[in-house]
């Protein structure tokens, strides 16, 4: 199958001009055939009339001079017969195309004529004409040498217009699988300006317009999920800005009342103070995720030992573990990477986070560090509540919390892993999640390593 737009507007172009010339042809022909043929003989016909009249007063010296002025001068071959055979013979004679038996059918007065090319041009034509002379009656054929120019003229430009007409008809109507396809990705266009983007572009070509509508229908519905992300954003955002905002306001009215102890004015006070600092979280990571989402974040890869950076968020975290007991097991051996060491460092610090807030008291967290075939794993287990499948899938999803009522007790908005992922993708990596509900959950980091990231970065000199 042709995939080209170009080859086949090309192909349908050429394949147009094919039929309109082999359609034109055979047209022309059915038309001016009778017509030139009788025209070029009724005068010729004329001419053998003034031929036979001129002969019949002439001596046989002066009508062989005659006969030879009148070839030459008129461009024509001229062949006369009598009883005995070839009396008189001037121009191309040798391409007499009457047989024997015609020239007997001339002599006995037939007029014949006889067609030798495809088209009905003038040279095609051999006349015999019977003239009658003293002697008897002799057989004059006549052959043409040169074309009737004015004809030929009109023949040929007939002929190019009906091919034209035919060749642009065909083109016109072939050309329309062109332009439907564009017609339809107009009227996607401005569904999808005023807003619809439940776009059905059903294309069976695999050409240029083909991939193009694929795309395009393909972009709609990424543009679609956009705006439902959008939506859910702006209303998760609005829901996890009104709660604690509710809570605050709630416990200022009960503080204004004045009737409360000494101990109930503190829980108000710390309940405020909990829910401010959820809300200042939930700004910082919003703000946090917004400029590792925007084009312009600015990124400072450097050569850090990952081994030490793990180590460093493990013991900034241990007032955390340490409280609940959790037995955290390292197994971290020397391992440089090239990676913006602060955004990494946010990575591990929402991961190990997590495993802290989801495992129960005297559980267990382990952190795995490997480096193979140009990879670097970083496995983060914990032995705790696990996460269901279904929620497995959309953990990466922003403001999406698979266990709402526990992330509202330890502060969570949703917005940790949705960083991640975008950190580990700025850095060329890839995360995976493997759980089991009510067994505990394994986070898996891919990193490219740092003897691919330098091969990487002189395979790009040399191309520079």
């Amino acid at each position: 199958m042709i995939k080209s737009l170009n080859i086949k507007i090309l192909l349908i172009f050429l394949g147009a001009i094919a039929v309109g010339l082999g359609s034109s042809i055979p047209i022309t022909v059915l038309l001016f055939k009778d017509q030139l043929t009788k025209s070029i003989q009724n005068e010729y016909a004329m001419r053998s009339s003034l031929i036979a009249d001129v002969l019949s007063r002439q001596t046989p010296a002066e009508r062989s001079l005659y006969l030879k002025q009148l070839s030459e001068k008129q461009k024509v071959s001229l062949t006369i017969y009598d009883r005995n055979g070839l009396l008189y013979a001037y121009g191309q004679t040798n391409k007499s195309n009457l047989t024997d038996e015609d020239i007997r059918r001339v002599q006995e007065g037939t007029e014949v004529v006889k067609r030798t090319s495809f088209l009905p041009t003038p040279t095609s034509l051999h006349m015999g004409f019977p003239i009658q002379t003293a002697e008897g009656q002799w057989a004059l054929v006549i052959h043409p040498e040169s074309s009737n120019i004015i004809q030929i003229c009109m023949m040929m430009g007939t002929l190019i217009l009906i091919a034209l007409v035919i060749g642009n008809f065909k083109f016109i109507l072939l050309t329309s699988v062109v332009v439907k396809p564009l017609k339809e990705l107009t009227t996607a266009t401005k569904k999808i300006a005023g807003g619809d983007y439940n776009i059905d572009l059903r294309t069976k070509s695999s050409d240029e317009l083909g991939v193009l509508s694929d795309h395009f229908q393909q972009m709609a519905h990424e543009i679609s999920q956009v705006e439902r992300m959008r939506q859910e954003f702006v209303s998760n955002v609005s829901h996890e800005i009104q709660t604690p905002l509710a809570s605050i306001s709630g416990f200022i009215s009960i503080l204004q009342k004045g009737d409360l102890d000494e101990a109930e004015q503190l829980r108000c006070l710390n309940i405020i103070r909990q829910e401010s600092m959820r809300l200042s979280r939930l700004s910082e990571n919003m703000l946090r995720l917004a400029t590792v989402d925007s084009n312009h974040h600015p990124f400072h890869p450097s050569i850090i030992r990952l081994d030490r950076q793990l180590r460093s968020i493990v013991v900034g975290a241990e007032p955390q573990w340490a409280a609940k007991r959790l037995n955290i097991h390292l197994k971290l051996p020397n391992t440089e990477i090239h990676a913006d060491e602060d955004l990494l460092s946010q990575v591990w610090l929402n991961i190990f986070s997590n495993s802290i807030k989801f495992t129960p008291e005297g559980g267990d967290i382990s952190i795995e560090l490997r480096s193979a075939d140009g990879v670097v794993r970083v496995v983060i287990r914990d032995s705790g509540i696990g996460i269901a499948e279904e929620d497995r899938k959309r953990i990466f999803e922003r403001f999406f919390m698979a266990d709402k009522s526990h992330n509202r007790e330890a502060g969570g908005s949703g917005l940790g892993l949705a960083i991640v992922k975008r950190v580990v993708q700025l850095h060329g990596g890839s995360v995976e999640v493997d759980s089991t509900l009510g067994k505990g959950t394994a986070v898996t980091i891919f990193l490219p390593a740092v003897q691919l990231v330098k091969a990487i970065e002189k395979q790009s000199e040399r191309k520079g």
